[in-house]
């Protein structure tokens, strides 16, 4: 008998020999305590996750009560009708991202470079070099979160507003039938960012999110109401997978001494290291999909409104795939992981995110030498997995101090 049970002790610090045990045993495995499709090998992980017109990201889609309840939060709360990227799918999903796209082009993203390592040097400044440093709180998630909102064009007097405006309209649309006081709350926080977009837009800065959106609104090919959850959606889902992925990469290094050394010595790029730690642990565990119609995937039916959950993290070791996948290897090359998806719904940030991440590594391995970890504390839920804090020391060839 073949069983998943991610809630048990331990699955959160090392969840890689339930998923391999699984994986080899049913990579498409039905998980009655979950109620979904558990999917676990590369193959059927990316057929599921290409295949749009069969395996929807909507969560309306799933069959029964759970599905039920998304619509009906959805016809109640202020923004509700208006589709979340995330979720949409098709057409509809190519005209939001497409109003947003050309801010995360090459050209767009090359221009935050400086604003990136200006960033982290205020950040990582305000601790000694020579002392241990908490890297999730201190660096981490304001990183991410300042670096989008930067990118979005915001004003920076505007960002502590935003960020709690958009909790708002979101809180509203998972929890708003059980608060009474979510609706008029995400009603009030729409229109502060619509009012925080606006004055963006004005500043008249090329190449970010609110000067896209501006015009995609003037244009009319999207609305005030789709422009408000763009915004919401773009500045919440990304900051915990990026500032998780951030945290991983360094606990990897720290407990492989050689492969920093090699990043120390020149012999690794820090995208190298950083592709590598998005593969051998990513911070998207799971991603979830429903099936529009009966399908089959990995041999098995899959029946219309069934909700999968699919392992990126178990295809990411998949053995089929990837030689040695449980060695951690900068620099091996050879077939992509599935950390930023693929397909439709490949991750509209990823520019942004291996850009900002790849400096920060590089960054603290030039103040914090051949650092290690002194304290670590995982978190994160099925989804989304990675450290709530993590405390490095630095060590020796600390360029910061000679």
């Amino acid at each position: 008998m073949v069983f998943f049970r991610p809630e048990r002790p331990g699955y959160g610090d090392d969840p890689y020999p339930e998923l391999a045990r699984l994986r080899a045993a049913e990579p498409v495995h039905w998980s009655a305590n979950l109620g979904a499709w558990v999917v676990t090998g590369y193959d059927a992980c990316e057929q599921a996750l290409l295949d749009a017109e069969r395996f929807g990201a909507d969560p309306a889609l799933e069959a029964g009560p759970a599905g039920e309840r998304v619509a009906a939060h959805r016809r109640a709360m202020p923004f509700g009708e208006a589709p979340v990227l995330g979720h949409a799918d098709g057409a509809e999903h190519a005209r939001l991202r497409g109003a947003v796209s050309r801010a995360f082009g090459a050209r767009a993203i090359a221009g935050r470079e400086t604003d990136i390592r200006g960033l982290i040097g205020e950040l990582a400044g305000r601790g000694s070099a020579r002392a241990p440093f908490e890297l999730m709180g201190g660096l981490a998630r304001p990183l991410a979160a300042m670096t989008a909102l930067r990118h979005f064009g915001i004003d920076p007097a505007r960002w502590e507003g935003f960020h709690g405006a958009a909790l708002a309209v979101m809180r509203a649309r998972v929890d708003g039938l059980d608060d009474p006081a979510a609706a008029p709350a995400a009603a009030a926080a729409g229109s502060f960012i619509l009012e925080a977009l606006a004055d963006a837009a004005e500043d008249g800065e090329e190449g970010t999110v609110a000067a896209e959106l501006a015009g995609a609104i003037d244009r009319g090919e999207v609305s005030a109401a789709e422009a408000v959850m763009l915004l919401v959606h773009i500045g919440l889902a990304g900051n915990g997978p990026t500032a998780m992925a951030l945290g991983t990469a360094a606990w990897a290094l720290a407990h492989h001494p050689p492969e920093l050394a090699r990043l120390l010595d020149g012999e690794v790029t820090a995208g190298e290291v950083l592709e590598e730690a998005l593969r051998w642990d990513s911070p998207a565990h799971s991603v979830p999909r429903f099936a529009r119609e009966d399908a089959e995937l990995g041999g098995r039916r899959i029946r219309r409104g069934q909700r999968l959950l699919v392992m990126v993290a178990a295809a990411n070791r998949d053995p089929a795939r990837f030689e040695e996948p449980d060695r951690f290897l900068p620099g091996r090359g050879g077939p992509r992981h599935l950390s930023f998806g693929v397909g439709p719904h490949y991750c509209l940030g990823a520019p942004l995110a291996r850009a900002e991440l790849a400096i920060a590594l590089e960054e603290l391995a030039r103040r914090f030498g051949a650092f290690r970890v002194a304290e670590g504390r995982r978190g994160g839920t099925l989804q989304v997995r990675g450290f709530e804090r993590l405390v490095i020391v630095p060590g020796e060839r600390n360029e910061l101090e000679g």
